[in-house]
């Protein structure tokens, strides 16, 4: 699949610590992909473990052009949301895991006093 053939790449490069310099000295037009790409996909749990790595060095890399492209900002803004609204699901999800357990062991607990 094309997805995983980009992120093969990103994390080839992550692992031969060149993602910094593949992904530095890009202009609007050549930084849209890759942030569009990382965007849409961040979220997805197959390739959030190296998107996750991607957007922090886009992040760190293109901090300072916040401000110049409006099209590269709205991207940057679509990242911001896209990776609160997975750490809201996030918790959720670990309050729901918890509440399970909980329910577990009372299940558990009272199998146990009555046996």
């Amino acid at each position: 699949h094309f997805c995983m053939q980009i992120v093969a790449v990103l994390e080839e490069l992550g692992k031969r610590r060149g993602l910094t310099q593949a992904l530095s000295n890009r202009d609007e037009e050549s930084l849209e992909p890759i942030l569009s790409f990382t965007t849409k996909f961040i979220t997805k749990p197959r390739y959030s473990p190296v998107l996750i790595g991607v957007a922090d060095k886009l992040c760190d890399i293109y901090s300072g052009v916040v401000g110049q492209s409006e099209n590269i900002d709205e991207y940057f803004d679509k990242l911001r949301r896209h990776v609160k609204d997975e750490c809201r699901t996030q918790k959720s999800l670990l309050r729901l895991i918890g509440q399970i357990d909980a329910v577990m062991c009372a299940g558990m607990q009272a199998e146990h006093d009555s046996g």
